[in-house]
């Protein structure tokens, strides 16, 4: 039964609003066809004592040769009337009629209070009366008595409703019940909507921790969800800051005991330690310089747009061939469109194509797009990484040689910034080493919220 149950909320409510208003139209309709019926009944019994009342009058007026003629031509349909000087109705058909004959025949003589007959008796039978040209068939059997002693007896034959009625009355009910159910539909779905527009924002603010706050309009709920999720949202911003800015200081400030020692080392009399010092201290002013770019660079808000990631790595490698570099992109797919920040990913896409140059000799970009994600292997035909260090290798400072000479590579910060720059538009990187040889980086970047040719647009959290 789980599984029958729309994965939605959306949808269960639909759901239980469908079923609830498919029982109560059921039951509606069941009353009101029991109420119709009756008022029905009540009406036909009313109009068959008029007629009664009518066709004795009209009898009782005629001679007595002319009276049976006369009650055959005022015979209709559902009404055959005869007038005889016995009655078909018998005592002891009356003595065993069941009690619903007996109390129309006693509602009957109520509802025509000048009804001048002696006498009524109604019986069921499901034969009529005996006539050649009317067959047999269920009636209710009714005589009367006149003040001479003559009878006029009628045989009422049930006559079915008009099925045009009921169709009527079907279609109605069903067009009433259709525009209730589209009505909660979309009733539903526009009181779910705020649900949607907050996941989108949620997946937003992976992509984009300055991006701007929800509007806060609509119904309290949706007032206080937005407000919400836009302190959240400034919370986390603040907490980027500080940390971006508390480290930037450190790096700042480390920068003041490193002069001091490069002072200091100028009077330590070996040379050789005295260069080794000076080695030192180059390589720590160079970290520490590449700290202050990192953060300075994590610490500047970028405006995020639509921007085709196809091109954007075209770009990367023709550059980098320009430069004399074996770079290539293998790609054949059309435009890519992915709303990002451009500078943030076109420096991690570029210091993953650089690093594959530096330790494979040459590298191939290819680029896969999928209406989700968007997919970028980067290969080279280097010695690869072992799986132990692939996770290490993301540390900031953490460089596989041992030497940690600057000839061999940088400060050790490439892929910390590509993976970060990467995270935040909420992707991620995977490392592998190729069976026939070599090593590939695989990106992947969901394309969330993300339109072709479109202008960044806070979404609005308010349904009405």
């Amino acid at each position: 039964m789980r599984r029958l149950l729309p994965d939605s909320l959306a949808g269960r409510i639909t759901l239980v609003l469908v079923l609830g208003l498919t029982v109560s139209h059921l039951a509606s309709l069941a009353v009101y066809q029991a109420d119709l019926l009756r008022e029905l009944g009540v009406s036909d019994e009313r109009k068959l004592a008029d007629r009664l009342a009518t066709t004795e009058r009209a009898i009782a007026g005629s001679a007595i040769p002319d009276r049976d003629r006369t009650a055959h031509a005022i015979s209709g349909r559902g009404l055959e009337m005869h007038w005889s000087t016995v009655p078909s109705v018998d005592e002891a058909a009356v003595r065993g009629a069941d009690h619903d004959a007996a109390e129309l025949a006693s509602r009957l003589r109520r509802w025509i209070p000048d009804f001048a007959a002696e006498e009524l008796r109604a019986t069921y039978s499901d034969r009529g009366l005996a006539a050649p040209d009317h067959p047999p068939e269920h009636a209710l059997l009714i005589s009367t008595k006149l003040p001479d002693g003559s009878w006029i007896n009628y045989a009422v034959t049930r006559v079915e409703p008009s099925r045009d009625r009921s169709i009527h009355l079907l279609l109605s009910a069903t067009l009433m019940a259709a525009a209730i159910c589209a009505l909660s539909i979309l009733s539903v779905r526009s009181l779910t909507a705020p649900f949607r527009v907050l996941a989108r924002a949620a997946e937003r603010l992976g992509v984009d921790v300055y991006a701007p706050p929800l509007p806060e309009k609509g119904p309290r709920e949706v007032r206080n969800a937005a407000h919400a999720f836009n302190g959240m949202q400034e919370r986390i911003r603040k907490l980027v800051a500080g940390r971006t800015e508390m480290l930037a200081a450190v790096s700042h400030d480390l920068r003041t005991p490193i002069t001091r020692l490069r002072l200091r080392a100028d009077f330590v009399e070996d040379k050789e330690q005295r260069e080794k010092m000076f080695r030192d201290l180059d390589e720590m002013e160079a970290m520490i310089s590449s700290t202050l770019a990192f953060l300075g660079e994590e610490a500047r808000t970028e405006e995020t747009r639509v921007v085709d990631v196809a091109a954007m790595l075209d770009t990367i490698c023709d550059e980098m061939a320009d430069s004399g570099l074996d770079v290539r992109s293998a790609s054949e797919v059309g435009p890519a469109p992915l709303r990002c920040r451009p500078l943030a990913l076109k420096r991690a896409f570029t210091n993953l194509i650089d690093n594959a140059v530096k330790y494979g000799g040459k590298a191939r970009v290819l680029l896969n797009a999928a209406p989700a994600e968007l997919a970028i292997d980067i290969e080279d035909p280097g010695p690869g990484i072992p799986e132990r260090e692939q996770e290490r290798v993301f540390s900031p400072f953490y460089r596989i040689e041992s030497s940690r000479s600057r000839g061999t590579g940088g400060a050790g910060l490439g892929l910390t910034v590509a993976r970060a720059a990467i995270r935040s538009h909420g992707g991620e990187i995977e490392l592998a080493n190729l069976p026939e040889g070599g090593f590939r980086v695989s990106v992947k970047l969901p394309r969330l919220a993300v339109h072709e040719n479109s202008e960044y647009q806070a979404p609005v959290l308010d349904p009405y």
